[in-house]
């Protein structure tokens, strides 16, 4: 929005887009600094939702940073990781919930990580772990978008503050 779009702009709704700012961290992809982030971002939000919303928020960002942990590091055999990615998480909160970009310089999200998934079926030995993070996002948020440019990932959603039947 330039100045002069601001000066058209509703002042009503750009006072509450200034009351919501913008939640940003940059984090290396580990355990530890995923679940400090999150941490800050429950401390950051937890008065402007209620806790349901809050918690859908927590769960997909702990799946999308997790997995970015796990499985954007390029391996070679048995061989540590190289080069432990960097995220940028950000989050604005607005009128209909949030809206969350993740940006990471690991390895390409595999294509079918987005194709919609379905409640994967378990057989005797309990959940595997495999299926059920992609359909917990897909799941939990709306306009989920993905796209790679100049060797970084840019993943975006929002999470509603009301779930959807």
């Amino acid at each position: 929005m330039n100045s002069i779009d601001r000066q058209k702009a509703d002042p009503g709704k750009f006072a509450a887009c200034k009351a919501w700012p913008l939640f940003h961290r940059v984090l290396t992809a580990n355990p530890f600094a995923i679940r400090e982030a999150l941490s800050d971002v429950r401390n950051r939000f937890t008065k402007s939702a209620n806790p349901d919303t809050i918690g859908r928020l927590e769960l997909v960002l702990a799946e999308v940073l997790n997995n970015v942990a796990e499985h954007a590091v390029p391996r070679h055999g048995n061989l540590p990781a190289k080069d432990v990615p960097t995220i940028h998480l950000s989050i604005v909160r607005t009128e209909r919930g949030f809206v969350c970009a993740v940006a990471d310089d690991g390895i390409s999200l595999p294509d079918k990580c987005l194709q919609p998934h379905s409640l994967p079926k378990t057989e005797n030995s309990g959940l595997s772990e495999s299926g059920f993070g992609w359909f917990l996002i897909q799941d939990l948020t709306q306009t989920l978008c993905y796209y790679r440019e100049e060797q970084k990932n840019y993943l975006a959603f929002s999470v509603p503050l009301t779930q959807s039947a």
